[in-house]
């Protein structure tokens, strides 16, 4: 199997964590198509905001994982919203990368 639904969030955390955009940028591909909540992204803009976030991923549930597709839940927590909530995530993967990714909130 190529890319794993932990491997996928752990890229994600360590970037959030060091501020290091390798992390992020060896598990998407280039053309990536970020699809947060209310609007979408591209590579550039998730990188900006990746590298500057104080967020930290945990709790991850693997629903589904493949060759094609990642889907999961994990929670966050971040020093500018420190109360924990839960987002569910989907990644459609080419070669291996994420190339569009879903994050929605779950809203109780």
């Amino acid at each position: 199997m190529s890319l794993t639904f932990k491997e996928a969030l752990d890229g994600w955390n360590k970037t959030f964590t060091t501020g290091d955009a390798s992390y992020l940028s060896n598990i998407v591909t280039d053309d990536l198509v970020f699809r947060p909540t209310y609007e979408n992204e591209n590579l550039e803009e998730v990188l900006v905001w990746a590298t500057n976030t104080t967020a930290i991923l945990s709790d991850y549930k693997v629903i589904h994982e493949n060759n094609h597709s990642l889907c999961g839940f994990h929670s966050v927590t971040s020093r500018e919203n420190p109360e924990k909530r839960t987002k569910m995530v989907y990644a459609s993967l080419r070669n291996g990368k994420i190339a569009v990714y879903h994050c929605h909130e779950i809203i109780p």
